[in-house]
């Protein structure tokens, strides 16, 4: 369970990073899939919760 946790943070660390950079960069679309993100922050957010 735990690296799995760890997993999750480091890809959503990842997908933050990602968007951050195309940002800077200019693009004004997000490079990743807005339902994949989305996933990973709900899941995230629960597993703050407990």
């Amino acid at each position: 369970m735990n690296i799995a946790l760890r997993k999750l943070a480091l890809l959503e660390k990842n997908l933050i990073q990602r968007e951050e950079a195309a940002r800077l960069e200019g693009y004004m679309t997000s490079p990743s899939d807005c339902a994949f993100r989305k996933q990973i922050t709900e899941l995230m957010d629960k597993v703050r919760v407990i």
